[in-house]
């Protein structure tokens, strides 16, 4: 029997804390190693920035593309997401310039960023899953996605990740990110309530998600000792 759709996504928040925390995990031992360098640092933050760049144009295209079904509410919503991204771009891109000391060409950095083939971004986890207007896939990302984002980001700044001026900035995009996950959860809920076929399919979707973002989250910090058995116990892997 379908639930209602406040209770379904209550479900699915619930479930969703071994992976956030289990990436926070990584986090936290990627950043306080002493032996990172400026070099790995200077990667890293190129591919957040790349991430940030697919996540505004993933948002702008569901702005863009948005049915007449939608309420002045929602639209306001997303709208607001795909402002708060392009702000993070440009966040992420000071804290670049920040740790190599010089401006940058965000078209040189992006463009060697997607010449790299690791899959190691997660707004390719969107593409993965949705089809086009694809409202219960988006809604999935965000309340997964960027509701680990906003954990892990959180800790960035919690644990002085880099320095304070890196910190301060992830302190910024987490606030966002926990907001950019409500949006999520308000549409799922609208989406899924007392429908059992809409909960299957996010069901399906968030299973595989959360294990394509546990890798991806090692692909660009580390398997951290014991986070992979923490989520796998939680989720079956």
């Amino acid at each position: 029997m379908a639930m209602s759709g406040k209770d379904f996504v209550k479900k699915i928040q619930k479930e969703n804390q071994p992976l956030f925390e289990a990436s926070m995990m990584n986090v936290r031992t990627w950043f306080q190693d002493p032996a990172r360098t400026k070099e790995e640092y200077l990667l890293h933050f190129q591919g957040r920035m790349a991430n940030e760049y697919m996540n505004l144009v993933g948002v702008a295209a569901a702005v863009a593309n948005i049915g007449t079904e939608v309420t002045a509410e929602e639209m306001a919503l997303l709208s607001k997401q795909a402002h708060d991204e392009a702000v993070h771009f440009r966040l992420v891109k000071e804290v670049i310039e920040h740790i190599a000391g010089e401006p940058i060409n965000t078209k040189e950095w992006l463009d060697r960023e997607f010449s790299r083939k690791a899959n190691d971004k997660g707004a390719a986890t969107l593409k993965t899953f949705a089809t086009e207007n694809d409202e219960v896939a988006l809604a999935c990302y965000q309340i997964v996605a960027e509701g680990r984002a906003a954990t892990s980001w959180q800790a960035m700044a919690d644990i002085g990740a880099v320095d304070p001026f890196v910190a301060n900035k992830y302190a910024r995009i987490a606030r966002d990110e926990r907001f950019h996950s409500s949006i999520g959860g308000l549409l799922l809920a609208k989406l899924a309530d007392n429908n059992e076929e809409v909960q299957e399919r996010a069901t399906k979707i968030i299973d595989k998600m959360r294990l394509d973002l546990y890798n991806i989250i090692v692909g660009n910090t580390w398997d951290s000792p014991g986070a992979r058995d923490l989520a796998a116990a939680a989720y079956g892997w």
